[in-house]
């Protein structure tokens, strides 16, 4: 059984991270996210590694800056798709990033009219149009904490906090220079063994990024 402990130690070791958290004014953190976040991924370089059989898929990612005062301060539209398919969307979500208790904190913003919003990167206004009632906010124990490991961001969803029925979910998002880590999945409540994984191939996808939105 993988952890997320287990997963960072992995990261940390490849990417000879030191285990030291450096500590960052928040503006430079958020400074940081902003240029480095925007841009689109793919997990084609990962995939190249298994065989086609496999339980796997391409994804892509597209990140862009947006601006909703209605919705938050610091926003990006998050939009992916599978197997190179614009119309085969896995995921449309917005992420707030705030700060809170002198910590920058990314809450995770779910609109509510999913179909509505396919193939709004290229169109943000529609996204920018939304109002608070069209949105569903993950709650409070969902939220990510974000820090720094140093030219490397982290953020982290606490363990058995974000509980959904019978399981908590298990989620990191790893963001550095060539692209991101995303570690997805869903722990049973009474034992912590795994019961859903984003994709059965990948404890994490890794993700290049192959555009770069710059602020």
């Amino acid at each position: 059984m993988f952890n997320k402990l287990h997963l960072t130690a992995v990261f940390l070791t490849l990417s000879s991270f030191s285990s030291t958290t450096v500590a960052e004014p928040t503006d430079a953190v958020l400074s940081d996210i902003a240029r480095m976040l925007p841009g689109t991924y793919t997990n084609a370089a990962q995939l190249a590694s298994v065989d086609e059989s496999t339980e796997s898929f391409a994804l892509t990612t597209i990140i862009k800056p947006m601006s909703n005062p209605a919705l938050g301060e610091t926003l990006y539209y998050l939009e992916e798709y599978k197997n190179n398919d614009p119309s085969a969307v896995a995921r449309i979500r917005i992420y707030s990033f705030v700060l809170e208790d002198g910590v920058v904190r990314l809450h995770l913003l779910n609109p509510t009219d999913v179909e509505a919003l396919h193939g709004a990167h290229a169109d943000l206004s529609r996204a920018e149009r939304l109002t608070p009632e069209d949105i569903q906010l993950d709650r409070d124990s969902c939220m990510l904490d974000i820090t720094r490991l140093n030219d490397t961001l982290v953020a982290r969803m606490d363990s058995h906090t974000c509980d959904v029925l019978d399981t908590w979910v298990d989620y990191e998002l790893i963001i550095d220079q060539a692209g991101t880590w995303t570690c997805y999945a869903r722990r049973l409540q009474s034992d912590d063994s795994l019961a859903w994984l984003q994709m059965p191939t990948f404890p994490c996808i890794r993700q290049q990024r192959t555009v770069t939105i710059l602020p």
